[in-house]
């Protein structure tokens, strides 16, 4: 199963990963996942695309805990059903590791996502595939634990029926106490037939033991994944809600930068056209000087009697 520090200390890393470069640089933070630094969008799109490929692990690995699921529920004896449960287990934990290395880099990333030190439109394009990310490994995480609790329930009646068998004399609500109320053996110590041999109730209690461990186990791991959702919707909507006010913002320079160029259009418009006005007025300005210079010269002229 999923360790518990795995999911209680994941998200709590991040300050042993972030780097502080030196303040004389262009870029004043950095972040590191599993040795890779974030400091530029293509390490950003690196990472990202390598927790896509650990999602794709975590589907994969839930497909295989689900086929084992099944065999134990259905082994035909106390030796098969521990040897599906042994492989079933590494399974678990081996898809438990890779679920808190997603955990850890999700975090780094979301930091990275929202560095002040980028450009704003940078930061919407990085929030946007991080919650992208985020609602994915949630989805995932989702049917992880749709599929423990589907198998909890099969476990359920595969325990109830072994006890019917093993104990004919119990009735369904004694069996369904015994098992909701964890007396199960006090049960068997009543209800087992007086037919059984030391041998045979060995081995009904060891698989009734095996079973019930094996459905505690299975609910402590949905209790963990459980948690761990709600730690996701929560990413998520901190998350969006940084984008929507980045976006806002973002909006707003965009408005201001076309109500600029609308202003500089409308100057440029206005000068062009007072340049041709000023350019009709010298114009007229011109001509009208001509016409007194004609006029006063023919004036002259006419006084002269040279007219």
């Amino acid at each position: 199963m999923i360790s518990p520090n795995m999911l209680t200390n994941g998200f709590r890393s991040f300050e042993a990963l972030s780097l502080y470069t030196d303040a004389t640089t262009s870029v004043s933070l950095a972040y590191e996942v599993d040795g890779l630094t974030i400091s530029t969008e293509a390490n950003f799109a690196r990472v990202a695309d390598d927790i896509n490929e650990q999602i794709n692990v975590v589907r994969k690995n839930v497909q295989q805990i689900e086929k084992l699921h099944t065999e134990a529920i259905y082994a035909t004896s106390p030796f098969k059903h521990s040897q599906v449960l042994r492989s079933r287990e590494q399974y678990a934990k081996d898809t438990g590791v890779v679920i808190a290395s997603i955990k850890t880099s999700i975090q780094v990333l979301g930091h990275a996502a929202t560095d002040p030190h980028i450009a704003k439109s940078d930061r919407a394009m990085r929030a946007n595939r991080h919650i992208a990310l985020c609602r994915r490994f949630l989805e995932q995480i989702n049917a992880y634990r749709k599929m423990e609790r589907e198998q909890a329930d099969k476990n359920h009646d595969r325990l109830v029926r072994l006890l019917n068998i093993a104990c004919p004399d119990a009735t369904d609500n004694e069996i369904l106490d015994a098992i909701e109320n964890d007396t199960v053996l006090e049960l068997m110590e009543t209800k087992l037939p007086d037919t059984c041999g030391p041998g045979e109730t060995r081995k009904i209690t060891k698989d009734v033991n095996d079973r019930i461990g094996d459905i505690t186990n299975i609910y402590h791991n949905i209790n963990e994944l459980a948690q761990l959702s709600i730690e996701l919707n929560d990413i998520v909507n901190r998350q969006q809600a940084k984008l929507d006010t980045i976006t806002v913002s973002v909006e707003r320079v965009q408005t201001r930068i076309n109500s600029g160029l609308t202003e500089k259009d409308y100057s440029l418009v206005s000068r062009s056209s007072f340049r041709r006005r000023r350019k009709w007025a010298i114009l007229i300005l011109i001509v009208l000087i001509i016409g007194i210079v004609l006029g006063t010269t023919l004036g002259v002229l006419k006084s002269q009697g040279k007219i």
